[in-house]
């Protein structure tokens, strides 16, 4: 294998190693900081590790993050949205590339078909997630896969366990969790939409494989279970629930970026007494990602005071702003800010979709102008200061 890549100092650093009597190369334009080189490295050494034709692809590592999830795609196309940028109709992934975006971000729920689930047609069910995240890998992009452990929505209101993980032990519970990540992995990789980049839950503030439905309109909260959850109450559950994750998606890709998120993007204490409490029962990961919504977590001068804090506070972390709506302009600019390369960059939330100002498409599927510039500037900028 040889890799060619160069550091803050242009130092090139070249590594040959021959795998199964094949020589792999893997060739990247220049990285932008000592953490890309050794995330680099650890991939050679995963791919020599593993053995295996898929490990050779090592994860998509652009020097900055511009991502956008978009889920929903896969439903509007089937309604019959065309997607189309200054009147000419193209793939919705060709027309983010055209504008700088070089990452996708996808959720998966366990069984959204089944009842109470997100979709009854299984849309961001497994099925439907590996045509898409194919189609991302065919596009040359980067993929980040967003597991939800749910059969639907996760988030800090409500982190339900899947209909058919309800009345596991913690053992079996533990068991599940690793070989369901891994065998996602591993089904997407199989049909050439592996991911780069996997994050363990969405927004698990509060914890995820929880026991309680939300409360409906006037209603109370609906227990649907007595077995262990994963509660953020009780961190010994949580993470051995988290490892089990983790090790299941590590075991199916030495190579995957593991992030953990969480919604606390304007709020430091919060987001340090998580994170200590996640280091401190041993759980290993390289990225923190805050959801960062002016709506919900203020204004993005406290984003940044956060984001400054946990940098300094903990010098292995890298971070990322896993969701954000139209606060694009700021949002890229407190991790560009990060010391040494570790604001990873940002994700907007369903574009294409309205509710918090974040819509680049109208309502028939042609890019917005005025909504999408930001993000052609942002691609020159980046070209010019790399």
């Amino acid at each position: 294998m040889t890799t060619i890549f160069t550091s803050p100092a242009r130092a090139i650093f070249n590594v040959a190693a021959v795998c199964d009597r094949r020589i792999i190369r893997i060739v990247r334009p220049a990285l932008r900081s000592m953490f890309h080189i050794v995330l680099l490295l650890a991939s050679a050494a995963s791919v020599l590790a593993a053995g295996s034709d898929a490990a050779m692809t090592p994860p998509f590592r652009p020097g900055c993050i511009v991502g956008a999830d978009i889920s929903a795609v896969p439903a509007a196309e089937a309604r019959g949205i065309k997607f189309s940028d200054n009147g000419v109709q193209k793939d919705i992934l060709q027309i983010l590339k055209g504008h700088g975006f070089n990452y996708i971000r996808l959720r998966l729920f366990v069984e959204p078909a089944n009842p109470g689930g997100y979709s009854r047609q299984g849309y961001c069910g497994l099925a439907q997630t590996i045509p898409m995240a194919r189609r991302v890998k065919a596009a040359g992009m980067g993929l980040l896969l967003d597991f939800h452990y749910s059969d639907t929505w996760a988030d800090p209101g409500k982190q339900t366990k899947p209909l058919a993980w309800r009345d596991l032990p913690l053992d079996q519970l533990l068991k599940t969790m690793h070989d369901y990540t891994s065998n996602v992995i591993v089904q997407l990789r199989t049909a050439g939409g592996g991911p780069d980049m996997v994050q363990i839950g969405n927004e698990i503030t509060p914890g995820l494989l929880l026991n309680t439905l939300p409360a409906a309109r006037g209603g109370a909260a609906q227990r649907v279970s007595t077995q262990p959850e994963g509660s953020a109450r009780n961190w010994d559950i949580l993470s051995s629930l988290l490892k089990a994750g983790i090790s299941g998606a590590k075991e199916a890709d030495p190579g995957l970026l593991i992030m953990l998120h969480i919604d606390r993007g304007g709020d430091n204490a919060g987001s340090r007494s998580w994170v200590d409490a996640a280091l401190a029962h041993g759980v290993s990961f390289d990225i923190l990602g805050e959801s960062c919504y002016t709506k919900f977590q203020g204004p993005p001068a406290g984003w940044k005071a956060n984001f400054d804090d946990l940098a300094a506070r903990y010098p292995k972390l890298n971070f990322l702003i896993a969701e954000v709506a139209y606060e694009t302009v700021e949002a890229n600019q407190i991790m560009r800010s990060l010391p040494d390369h570790r604001g990873l960059g940002t994700f907007i939330w369903e574009p294409t979709q309205r509710g918090n100002q974040q819509q680049l498409f109208n309502d028939t599927g042609a890019v917005l102008p005025e909504k999408m510039s930001p993000y052609d500037k942002l691609m020159v900028d980046y070209k010019e200061h790399p």
